[in-house]
């Protein structure tokens, strides 16, 4: 579920902060049973650092490899969408029309060989410089192995070699996989102001097993077919394991 606010008074942006951080007024209000059985919960800002996000791009021709551009940032987030004034960012240029811009953090401490369903809450934000030439749609998962990039035939056109994450997001890019889901389309809100995405999964599964060790990776990112310079932001993020009998 995604809901749009610009927000043009900051004692909103602090009022929707604090609701989506926290569990109570949340999770209580979706789901009272579930509410109870919260086994981790894990929220992020990013006023001190990048909290052990890592960011990349992925499905671009292998030919691109040498020349592919991006940048992540931890910056001030235009217009001031979170009451800590800063966001983790990731910006590149699409020039094939087809390109996932993710964040990627390992979460340890879950129980090893167990079921997890996890829920997000997230306050993103989009911005392009060019024209919306193409779709753009949010994604969020996690799986109990590290993804990685590693080259792969194209799902659409067996005679292109991309590089990809190893892992399971679907073949198109509005399409869901075992692995990350697609929550939604949100190129009707980006443009070259920013504008806060707020949303949630809770009424898109998301499951995983931790591994071995207790650990799972969760990504979050945009699968997008906008040819010019993109950057999704990511201000704020709470993330729900519940332990599945």
């Amino acid at each position: 579920m995604i809901d749009i606010y610009v927000m043009e008074d900051a004692i909103k942006k602090v009022v929707v902060l604090m609701l989506m951080l926290s569990l109570a007024a949340c999770t209580a209000q979706e789901d009272d049973n579930e509410a109870e059985h919260v086994d981790l919960l894990t929220a992020f800002e990013f006023a001190n650092g990048n909290q052990e996000w890592k960011g990349g791009i992925s499905d671009f021709p292998i030919d691109y490899l040498d020349s592919v551009v991006y940048k992540i940032n931890n910056e001030a987030v235009p217009n001031s969408l979170t009451s800590s004034g800063k966001a983790l960012n990731i910006s590149a240029v699409n020039p094939h029309r087809d390109l996932f811009y993710y964040f990627l953090r390992k979460e340890s401490g879950l129980e090893p060989g167990e079921r997890y369903k996890i829920d997000f809450e997230f306050l993103v934000y989009t911005q392009l410089t060019g024209k919306v030439d193409g779709d753009l749609y949010l994604k969020l998962g996690a799986t109990n192995f590290p993804p990685e990039l590693s080259p792969r035939m194209s799902g659409t056109d067996k005679n292109i070699e991309l590089i990809s994450l190893n892992v399971d997001k679907g073949d198109t890019n509005s399409a869901s996989g075992t692995d990350v889901v697609n929550i939604g389309s949100i190129k009707e809100f980006t443009g070259e102001k920013p504008e806060v995405i707020s949303g949630n999964n809770f009424d898109k599964r998301i499951e995983v097993v931790a591994d071995r060790q207790g650990n799972v990776w969760l990504i979050i990112g945009v699968d997008s077919g906008i040819s010019g310079q993109l950057t999704f932001g990511m201000a704020a993020l709470t993330v729900y394991f519940r332990k599945q009998n």
